[in-house]
């Protein structure tokens, strides 16, 4: 009778663990927050904008029962910055409010996510962490130099041509 709620506060309690876990974890890696981020407010309210995120995607991840799921928060936080970078209108101001970017400034949001890769990555570490990072787009579009550039200047990330029609 009880084991249904029992299995839920397991995942839950997996999943906390998890995310306690990635953020000790950024937290011995990017050290001082002031010397991780070029702009060290914005970086704080990023990091913030991503835990909220992740959290609530944690809360609407479908669980097979009895399996554990893992994900990468950061690497979905990476990939819908990509796409929130050129996007406009009612589907920014979306994007804005799933991700929470409300507090972080939007001239310092790539800067940031820039930041936290080239943290990760700085040199003399024992590791090297690899991102597939990749923008795809409609071959028969023509893309703003403005979005290529900036793609590729915050995430190293150049736009593969590919036919979706």
């Amino acid at each position: 009778m009880f084991l249904p709620v029992g299995r839920t506060v397991a995942k839950l309690f997996c999943c906390v663990r998890l995310i306690l876990l990635v953020i000790v974890a950024m937290a011995g890696v990017l050290g001082d927050a002031s010397s991780a981020f070029k702009n060290t407010q914005q970086g704080q309210l990023l990091s913030a904008a991503n835990t909220k995120f992740a959290l609530d995607l944690y809360k609407r991840l479908p669980s097979p029962s009895g399996q554990n799921v893992f994900m990468s928060p950061l690497s979905i936080s990476v990939a819908l910055a990509m796409t929130y970078l050129g996007a406009r209108g009612q589907t920014k101001s979306q994007m804005k409010d799933v991700l929470h970017y409300a507090d972080v400034d939007e001239d310092q949001l790539h800067q940031a996510f820039s930041d936290i890769q080239s943290a990760l990555n700085k040199p003399g570490q024992q590791y090297k962490l690899y991102m597939a990072n990749q923008l795809f787009g409609e071959k028969s579009y023509t893309f703003l130099d403005e979005f290529l550039a900036a793609g590729l200047k915050h995430y190293a990330a150049q736009l593969a041509p590919v036919d979706f029609r």
